[in-house]
């Protein structure tokens, strides 16, 4: 409902916010956790997803910062406000966004919001789900420093830096002090998580916008990082990656992966294990819906959980391929074998079942 107009203004009801969901604010200062790191991923995945659909539509956010997010932290589901900003592309709303969020070249006045600064800002908001801590800001801004406005336009606007570039930096690395559980999370985060953060607040990127990863880039990412988890018989979770076998460092127990699933365009593997899954926008290009749709799901046996198979959960069949050359078309709900060496071919991608 919206209300009548008086002295050139009006207002619009809003749903109160569901039980169970809160502010990333809450997670920062810990007063809320996560259920698991799968949880984070999964409320990224949701966030990027949006903007995904949004940037797609020809909208822009133009304010995008922490207050938008509600999430919930036992699924990751994430409800979005503040949407009266939404606008489509190229339109002058006069909102240049939250400070600690807005893109340099908004910072500087160089352009007004748009998709490119939705990226900027959506991957501080990423970063600060898995780090619990501000992407630009470090010793410069802690400590006795005061946070003048000068000192902050040149935090983000004429000066930025990613504190995780040179942690150690004396101006622009971490604060030890304030920010001691960073270097930790960070360290935790899987190689190609790293190379995307370091790519999103790199020179190139703040310099040149439309150089900055774009939602498909980071729901490649997240859904490889999601896959490459695996959960240890004492409930912790272990990363893996490249699907290679390891040791859990809660209980010491190792690991063992008995498949891979590697991908030939994207050239990194995933565990083949009794529920991984293949996503759309894991075999070639998708629009923003299918991006998350599972086209495959690796399935035990019920007479024998040692014997495996990827179940064709799309309405195509694939291709495949075994190591003498024989092929056969995998109808919708067909099982292929997990075994060494067959090729499965789905749209653009190739699927190598091995060993590790």
């Amino acid at each position: 409902d919206v209300a009548e107009w008086r002295d050139g203004t009006f207002g619009y009801v809003m749903k109160l916010r569901p039980e169970g969901y809160h502010e990333i604010g809450d997670y920062l200062l810990t007063r809320v956790r996560f259920l698991s790191v799968q949880t984070i991923i999964d409320a990224a995945l949701n966030i990027v997803s949006a903007y995904r659909i949004l940037h797609n539509d020809g909208y822009c956010y133009q304010d995008l910062n922490d207050g938008n997010f509600f999430i919930h932290p036992q699924t990751g589901s994430v409800l979005i406000c503040d949407n009266d900003n939404v606008a489509p592309e190229g339109t002058n709303t006069g909102i240049l966004g939250k400070p600690g969020y807005i893109a340099p070249e908004i910072v500087l006045q160089k352009q007004m919001p748009d998709t490119y600064s939705d990226r900027f800002s959506m991957s501080i908001i990423i970063f600060m789900l898995f780090c619990l801590t501000r992407p630009l800001e470090g010793r410069r801004t802690f400590g006795d420093t005061p946070r003048t406005e000068g000192l902050m336009r040149r935090v983000y606007g004429s000066d930025p830096h990613f504190i995780m570039e040179n942690p150690s930096h004396p101006e622009y690395g971490v604060d030890n002090n304030v920010q001691r559980n960073a270097i930790t999370f960070w360290s935790a985060l899987p190689s190609y998580m790293k190379d995307l953060f370091l790519s999103a607040f790199s020179r190139e990127s703040i310099d040149h916008p439309g150089k900055r990863p774009t939602e498909l880039n980071w729901i490649q990412t997240l859904v490889r990082f999601r896959s490459e988890i695996l959960r240890c018989r004492c409930g912790a979770d272990v990363l893996t990656e490249n699907g290679a076998s390891t040791v859990c460092g809660k209980c010491a127990s190792k690991l063992s992966v008995p498949f891979l699933l590697r991908f030939s365009n994207s050239q990194y593997s995933i565990p083949g294990l009794p529920g991984s899954r293949v996503y759309r926008c894991q075999i070639g290009p998708c629009n923003a819906d299918d991006a998350l749709k599972p086209v495959g799901k690796v399935l035990a046996k019920q007479s024998d959980i040692s014997v495996l198979g990827l179940r064709n959960l799309t309405d195509k069949h694939w291709n495949a391929e075994t190591p003498s050359g024989k092929s056969r078309k995998v109808m919708p709900r067909e099982v292929v074998p997990m075994k060494k060496g067959i090729k499965i071919s789905i749209e653009t991608e190739t699927i190598t079942i091995d060993e590790p």
